[in-house]
Order: structure tokens, then sequence, then C-alpha cells
């Protein structure tokens, strides 16, 4: 290549960085590029080209979009407005992510119009690392054949482009999430009461609902300590107990009542959140308040009305034991009310017997002074058997002597939270992919295990697990077939675990199962041989046979070390040696394997 064609290239090169550089829209600096690039003396291009962009249609699958053409005429833009990812020659290469030509084209074209003339092809993938972008087509005369300095230079300008794309899509989501940010910040500030102080305790920021509910201008806050806004409705000890635990770094929550300007008093329900340094202390906090002056204005209105009201709401008298339900309460225990003698006795038999003590002690702790009755447990339905879980409070009338003679109680099912919230687990602690354990369960359980084997003296196997030839699969077949292939490994791995042992995807192709106290390095030696069996054994998936392998490297607690860490290491060494000594084998950690 002579140096005015190498200038010409650096040229075009930096032309495109600049562009990619320019504020205008993706579209706009798109063309601006294949421009440039059909413009070029050097290239044997025809001066039509397009840009496809990676989209997904309606049901949610890869397709490539036309999102910018040049000369392409009036039928290639409307047929080849939507290219499905293996359909063509671009669709092609948005499977295999490769740059291709092709020299000869004719009416043998996956997609016909009229007056198609025989040409050739450069495709070129618009490809950051392994995130497929999109393709770029050029047009070649036909018969053109491949230029090796024409492909290294086009590939180069699809990486170029790739950079641009990824820039502005980073544009778009950072625009996005200040728009987010700010529509928060407003949406905060019209349905919350919200301020921040500084690590002293002083008011350095106010919000308007802030100013509005305790009668104070933001000049009269700001710098002033909270304090100005106590009640005398709680003691020293709430005031206490929250400082020490934002100070800690936890978050409190609570309900306030405080003081307004002109002496009359408000409610809030309030949150309040330590932000910290770099160093873990706190050096600010934002508390968020919700108005609920009304509220407790009515809930002090209904415990008044408790001892007559008997909707959603059950009465025990405990001078003559009977038990009163309203209809709602009946519901909720599946019990017909013709079929229920209503006393303490029945109601204590609807609650689930792991539970019962539990509940009998908060409710004699409530009759003593001590605590309040406001506790969640499970009841068993009577008529299908099915476990619920209520939210349960009363208070207590007392007699002259402060004796209780009645108590009035709500009963809230809040089964679906509780589903929720235990979902929610799961779902944190769970790959969703394969069921296994995730990462962040997989080192909780390590270390849970480290701990109890420290403490009752058994043995841990930590075996690490790396899929071979599992790449391959994914370029050849997609990640759809991919994801399969990873369920049916994962099911193996599952089935040679016990119940007490740990399996767990790491992430991508990588796996780890911790065997919890085995019977010795032979057990554990046949359980790595049966996974190596099990994964070398072809599957059928989607009418593909697919066969790959799995290298393990396995590590012994507290033989080879006795932190998580140094477990982790070991095994990963000695499945370095398992992959370098031909792989689908396992290799338990030896010294001299660091060596080497």
């Amino acid at each position: 290549m002579g140096l005015n064609l190498t200038a010409e290239n650096n040229s075009a090169l930096n032309e495109l960085l600049k562009i990619a550089a320019m504020p205008i829209s993706l579209e706009e600096m798109l063309g601006k590029s294949l421009d440039i690039l059909l413009s070029l003396s050097w290239l044997s291009l025809l001066p039509k080209a397009g840009v496809f962009l990676v989209s997904q249609d309606e049901d949610g699958n890869p397709i490539l979009e036309l999102v910018v053409e040049r000369r392409l005429g009036k039928q290639i833009p409307v047929l080849c407005a939507q290219v499905n990812f293996g359909h063509c020659l671009c669709g092609r290469v948005a499977v295999s992510k490769a740059p291709l030509h092709v020299a000869h084209i004719d009416d043998r074209h996956e997609t016909v119009f009229e007056g198609i003339q025989p040409h050739g092809h450069y495709v070129i993938p618009i490809q950051s690392g392994e995130n497929n972008l999109g393709v770029i087509v050029f047009y070649l005369p036909d018969g053109a054949a491949q230029d090796q300095h024409e492909f290294n230079f086009l590939v180069r300008c699809g990486a170029i482009l790739a950079l641009a794309i990824e820039l502005r899509q980073k544009e778009r989501e950072l625009e996005a999430t200040n728009r987010e940010l700010t529509f928060q910040k407003k949406t905060l500030d019209q349905h919350a009461i919200v301020s921040i102080s500084d690590v002293k305790g002083r008011i350095i920021y106010v919000n308007d609902k802030f100013c509005e509910i305790s009668g104070y201008s933001r000049e009269e806050l700001l710098g002033q300590n909270h304090r100005m806004l106590k009640s005398r409705e709680h003691s020293q000890e709430v005031y206490k107990d929250m400082w020490q635990t934002i100070s800690s770094g936890e978050v409190w929550h609570g309900e306030i009542k405080n003081l307004r300007k002109d002496g009359g008093f408000y409610w809030v329900s309030a949150t309040i959140v330590p932000f910290m340094d770099e160093n873990g202390s706190p050096f600010q906090y934002v508390a968020i308040r919700t108005d609920i002056t009304e509220r407790k204005a009515t809930e002090y209105a209904l415990k008044q009305a408790q001892s007559v009201a008997n909707i959603g709401s059950w009465s025990l008298d405990l001078l003559t034991d009977q038990l009163m339900w309203s209809d709602q309460i009946f519901t909720i225990f599946g019990i017909d009310p013709k079929q229920f003698d209503a006393s303490f006795a029945a109601f204590l038999e609807t609650i689930h017997p792991d539970d019962r003590q539990y509940v009998l002690v908060q409710y004699k702790g409530s009759l003593d002074g001590h605590i309040e009755y406001d506790i969640e447990h499970r009841i068993i339905r009577k008529d299908n058997g099915e476990i619920r879980w209520v939210h349960e409070r009363c208070i207590h009338q007392r007699n002259e002597k402060g004796e209780v003679i009645r108590s009035d109680g709500t009963v809230q099912d809040i089964t679906e939270r509780k589903l929720a919230q235990e979902e929610i687990q799961r779902l944190a602690m769970t790959d969703q992919l394969t069921g296994l354990a995730n990462r962040n369960q997989f080192h909780r359980r390590f270390s849970e295990s480290i701990s109890l084997a420290k403490r009752h003296g058994f043995r841990l196997a930590l075996l690490l697990l790396d899929l071979d030839k599992f790449k391959p699969v994914n370029d050849t077949y997609g990640h759809q077939v991919g994801d399969e292939l990873l369920k049916v490994v994962a099911s193996g791995f599952a089935r040679e675990c016990r119940e007490s042992d740990v399996a767990a995807r790491l992430g991508g192709d990588e796996f780890a199962i911790l065997l919890i106290n085995p019977d010795g390095d032979e057990s554990i030696e046949k359980c790595a041989q049966r996974i190596v069996e099990e994964v070398s054994r072809a599957v059928v998936i989607r009418e593909i046979e697919i066969s790959i392998g799995v290298s393990i490297g396995i590590s012994i607690y507290p033989t080879d070390g006795l932190e998580e860490d140094e477990l982790i290491h070991k095994a990963d060494v000695a499945l370095y040696e398992g992959k370098r000594s031909g792989r689908n084998t396992y290799c338990f950690y030896r010294p001299e394997l660091e060596r080497r």
C-alpha cells in the first residue's frame, strides 16, 4: 500500500472519529460515515451501501433494522427494512459476527426483486467485544475479488462505528437516567417532606413541603438542629435510639410527632438514611417524611371504637373467655361461623403449631404491659389446610386496678406480601437461568459452611467447574441453544449433589459445587468422575446433537486451606492444571501445581 493510499486511509479514519464526536443524531453520523467511505478513490466499491443496527421484533427476537442507506433504490429499503438473524448475508454475519466477502450474487439472492443485477458484497459486522451492534453492507461490482487491504480497512472502520454507536447509546442512557432522577426528585418533592442534615445534625437542605408543614421559612430552618421541632410526645430513649441507629450507618424508620412554629403538632412517618464517606463513616443524613397526621387521628379514633366494632376485628372478654370474630376473620381463617364455638382455645387451634407458643408469649407480655401486641404469624385454614400469614394488633381495656378485662384486635391477611418478600429473597440468591444458587448465595453458603466446619471439625470439598467447548456452541447455534445446554448441565450438577451440598452458577459457563462433610477423597473423586461422564454425554437440543466436556479443579478444607479465598484459589490452580493436561477431567490441588 503506497504512502498516498495510507494517508488517504488515515485521513478517512480521522474523519470518522471527528464525525463520531459531533453533536448530531446517530442516523446523521452513520450517513456521513458512509459518504466518506464511498468517496474513497482506491476502494473498489459501488456507490451503494447500507447500515443495519440490531433491534428487536414484537416478540423480542433480535433483528437487523436498516437505519441508513445510500443509493439502494426504492425496493431494497422496503424489502430489507428488517432482516432476521441468519437470513441473507447481513443476517448471517449478525450471527457469525465475522466479516464476509461475496463476489457474485444474482437472482438466487434470498430476497428477490425485479431488476436485480449481479453484484458482490462486503458485509462488515459492527462489533464491540462480544456486543453485536449491527452490520454494514457495501456493494461490489460483479465478480470483484476480495482485496485484503480493503477488507482490513473496512473492518477497522466498523470498529470505529461500533465505538461511536456505543457512545451514542451511553449518552442516551445517561440522558434518560438524568431525566429519571429529575422526575423522581420532582415527584418526591411533591409528595414527601425532605430534609438533609450534616453529621452534627445541622439542617443543610429542606424542600417546600418541609417549610409548609412546619410553618418555618427555609432561612429559619437552614443551619438549625431538628431539636427545634421536638414535641413532648416521645421519650429521650426514642431520640437516642434514632441517633445511635443512623450514626452507626443503619437506616432508621419511625413515626414522630413534631411541633409546628405556631405551636400546633403534626405527625410524620420518617425514614432517615445515612450517607457514608470512603472511610465508612456517615457524612450526612437524608430524611424522607410523610405527613400521617390525619391517619394518626383516625387510628386514635379507631382504637377507642375497637371495643364495640366487630368488622375485621376480634374481641376477647377475659372475664367470660368469650371470643367474637367479625365475618372477615371467619373468611380469613376458612371457618364456617355456624360450626365454630368461639373461644380462646379454639382460636389457638387455628394458629400454626410452630407459631403458637410465640403468639401466647406476645399476648401475655402485652397483658403485663411489657410489650405491644403487634405481631405476624401463620395460621392454618380449617377448610383446606392452607397455610396463611396474618398481621395482628390489639389494644387492652383495664379496670381500676390495671388488670386487663378485654382485648380488641384486628387481623390482616398478609400472605401475598410475605410470598413477595420470599420471592424477592429467592430471586436475589438464585441464578435465573439454571435455578442453581448464584454467586452471592454461593459465597454466603461457603462462608457459613467454613464456620460450621471449624466448629464441628468436618471437611469440605470445593469443586470449580469450567465447561469445555461451550463457546463454540454459543457462536455456532446462538445463545438460546447455549442457554438450554446450560440448563441441562446444571440439572446434572444438581443431581450429583446431596441436599446438604451447594451447587452454584458463578457466571457464564463457570460453576462451583461445595460438598459438605464428604465421606473421603474416594467419594469426592467418584462425584467428580460422575460429573465428567455426565457432561461428556451428547445431548440433543432443538434437534442438534451437542457434545461438550467439563474441567474440574478440587481443593479440600482444611487440608488445602482454612479460608474461602485460599480454597477458591487452589481449586482454580487445580482447574488450570486439568485444562492444561487435556481438559474434560478433574484434578485435585497439589502444592507443586503452584510452582508449575
